[in-house]
């Protein structure tokens, strides 16, 4: 299967214009990332990550969202692929590298479009057979209590390479705060907050006040397919895996999907 076959449409921004502006846009279109043009050439890209970490970072949360250009967040080391490039060989790359999705260009640089692990999740749908237990992750979870500073919980997954946390009690699922969650509680802290209070009071910022309550939730014993239904449905990249009580068990994600197409649809 090649890239031209499941890339997706893209949406672009100059990096002149407002994260503010860049913010909404992903919002308003749901979805995950937008690419970064300057006269016409693909000079970076945005997520949610990136606005998160921008925000996060002290010296720059006194100001308001409102006042940040696309440039100072956006990502400007970019990883191309080709359309004829092969799905397979595209996810190995994304699993290895780390990367969450990348531009789609022609030999001459023009774009194209966008692949994403959410193309990847979208291919294991008519995978019924293969359980959820077979593919999530199990060891060293990282889960996050819903008191905890959110400051502290976004370093915390962004050390561990994570895009998405369980908010746990007692080991049982109250929540989950991901990436986006996280960019869009710290646009509204900006924006709400007086300037000269914003430093003292960003790490007063609790995961409950960003968290998704009553997140979908996997069963272990459920199919891989279900599981991507659910993740496409929630526009989640993530989701816990819990047993009796609703006690978290495992994590699947769209990298473990990802993993399994890179494996040729193989465990």
């Amino acid at each position: 299967m090649k890239v031209s076959q499941i890339m997706v449409e893209p949406v672009t921004i100059d990096k002149d214009e407002r994260l503010s502006y860049a913010l909404e846009q992903l919002e308003k279109r749901g979805i995950d990332r937008l690419v970064v043009v300057q006269n016409g050439v693909v000079s970076g890209i945005l997520t949610y990550a990136d606005v998160a970490d921008r925000l996060g970072v002290s010296k720059v949360v006194a100001l308001s969202i409102q006042r940040l250009h696309v440039s100072s967040a956006m990502t400007d080391t970019v990883i191309t692929v080709g359309p004829d490039d092969e799905v397979t060989d595209v996810a190995q790359m994304m699993v290895e590298r780390g990367m969450s999705g990348c531009p789609v260009v022609d030999p001459q640089g023009a774009l194209l479009g966008v692949i994403t692990k959410m193309e990847m999740v979208k291919l294991v749908d008519r995978f019924d057979k293969v359980k959820i237990k077979d593919l999530m992750t199990t060891k060293d979870i990282l889960q996050v209590n819903p008191v905890a500073r959110l400051v502290k919980a976004r370093g915390d997954m962004l050390a561990a390479g994570f895009s998405g946390l369980p908010v746990t009690d007692g080991g049982r699922v109250l929540g989950l705060i991901t990436e986006r969650l996280v960019a869009l509680a710290m646009a509204k802290f900006t924006v709400e907050v007086p300037d000269k209070h914003r430093s003292n009071q960003v790490r007063q910022i609790r995961v409950v006040d960003a968290m998704l309550q009553q997140p979908p939730l996997a069963d272990p014993e459920d199919s891989i397919a279900s599981a991507a239904a659910k993740m496409i449905e929630a526009k989640l990249n993530t989701l816990p895996v819990v047993g009796k009580g609703n006690r978290l068990v495992g994590m699947i994600s769209a990298t473990d999907l990802t993993r399994f197409v890179a494996n040729k649809f193989k465990v």
